[in-house]
């Protein structure tokens, strides 16, 4: 059954007249659009020593913010390019990625990627995977003689809690009048997804959002969020 929320946000048209109205969707990348935790599986192969375990930890327990942990734990790897770019080739993606893309941009929406993994990683995996030309927005980084130096372009001092304030993208001032759709399942995407018109939810997102009485839309794999985008759309044009 489709949620009506989702429904109207998707066929209502900015004047209720029945057409498709506009829409943005924004998507996490690690574990909702690739199979498992790409910056995790990183931390965890290219470590020089523990101290990002000590850095996980603190996070975790809400000693630190996202951005202090990350900006150590990257810091604490050494890897050159080369043992990099193939680690990623065991890099998986959600087969019902493309199927959501498509249809997305068949009626006319901009879905735009948003994570707190970093420039370097998510754009040689999207166009090892023929996806190159899907926008996204992450932290930055650099590499120097083996060591990553981490950047954090999309920080918000007011939310501190926060590396990569994915919110930003599409909240004031960045706000128009396209309603907001946001995918994720994380920590990361508890922030965009209180400030979404829909949200779909999976993991210890859709826990959170449970918990907090906060409607979202569950999924399991993005095939079934392609679906749910299609049939609506289908159906606005009967």
């Amino acid at each position: 059954m489709h949620d009506p929320t989702f429904r109207n946000l998707l066929i209502a048209g900015p004047a209720g007249r029945g057409e498709a109205a506009a829409f943005r969707v924004f998507i996490d990348f690690d574990n909702t659009i690739t199979i498992g935790d790409v910056l995790d599986g990183v931390i965890q192969r290219f470590a020089a020593d523990d101290s990002w375990r000590t850095l996980e930890k603190a996070w975790a327990e809400g000693r630190i913010g996202a951005r202090e942990c990350l900006d150590g734990q990257l810091r604490s790897l050494r890897a050159t390019w080369s043992e990099l770019s193939r680690h990623f080739e065991g890099v998986n993606l959600d087969p019902g990625f493309r199927a959501l893309r498509r249809v997305v941009r068949e009626e006319g929406g901009e879905m735009t990627i948003v994570s707190d993994n970093f420039d370097l990683f998510i754009g040689h995996i999207l166009r090892r995977n023929g996806l190159g030309d899907v926008p996204f927005r992450a932290n930055h980084l650099e590499l120097d003689s083996g060591r990553l130096i981490p950047g954090f372009p999309f920080g918000d001092p007011g939310c501190p809690d926060c590396a990569h304030c994915k919110k930003t993208h599409f909240a004031p001032p960045n706000r128009d009048q396209r309603r907001v759709v946001y995918i994720g399942d994380g920590r990361s995407d508890i922030c965009p997804s209180l400030s979404a018109d829909t949200v779909f939810a999976k993991a210890s997102l859709l826990t959170y959002l449970r918990k907090a009485s906060i409607p979202c839309i569950p999924f399991a794999s993005l095939g079934e969020v392609a679906r749910s985008f299609e049939g609506i759309l289908n159906e606005s044009k009967i």
